[in-house]
């Protein structure tokens, strides 16, 4: 599912920091011989929106909500030029706004992955999007790039990706906090947990 971006330099500089914090915590110890410790998330985190998990699904819509991801192409919903999806509404039940080569369609989705049933639409039968139409896209996603983030639960800037199919949007920036055992909060909704890592550095 991932692929080589600017995401890739983001995961070594994350990596180099801690290492660095690790290092710097050690040297300023003074007299104290118990060795630095620095926790960080080992992998990113994928938040999956299903009918099995409303409640993680609801987080994931809420911390998205009003943010505009833009995608290329996307084969499930049809379209062949670049597409945008807003979110809107609530995170139980959200709304949503799809926009393609000067077209937009907009109705309510659901959970199951994500359940897109067109209300009003630019869009003309036999199309996908066309009014009245639904559409299922599964997986349906947010990838948040949380490897290498430092596990202190403090909320850092970090890309995240919505995944429609096969089809991954560009990167949205988003406020990501990791805690010290792993749960994953973006902008401040828990969207479920990732592996750990503790880089330990030298006593002093």
């Amino acid at each position: 599912m991932h692929k080589l971006s600017s995401t890739s330099g983001v995961k070594l500089a994350k990596f180099a920091l801690s290492l660095t914090l690790a290092a710097g915590l050690a040297a300023c110890g003074g007299g104290n011989d118990a060795p630095a410790v620095v926790t960080v998330a080992s992998a990113d985190k994928t938040a999956t929106i299903s009918a099995t998990d409303t409640v993680t699904s609801t987080a994931v819509v809420t911390a998205v909500l009003n943010k505009t991801f833009t995608f290329p192409a996307v084969t499930e919903l049809g379209t062949s030029a670049a597409t945008t999806l807003v979110l809107s509404g609530s995170g139980a039940s959200p709304t949503f706004s799809i926009g393609s080569d000067g077209k937009t369609a907009s109705g309510t989705m659901g959970f199951g992955s994500c359940i897109f049933t067109i209300t009003t639409s630019d869009f003309v039968a036999p199309h996908k999007l066309a009014a009245g139409e639904k559409v299922t896209v599964d997986p349906c996603a947010l990838d948040v790039k949380t490897g290498g983030d430092t596990a202190t639960a403090t909320a850092t800037d970090t890309p995240t990706v919505f995944v429609l199919g096969t089809t991954e949007s560009a990167e949205v920036v988003l406020p990501v906090a990791v805690s010290p055992t792993g749960t994953v909060t973006v902008a401040g909704q828990v969207v479920g947990t990732v592996s750990t890592t503790t880089t330990t550095g030298a006593g002093s």
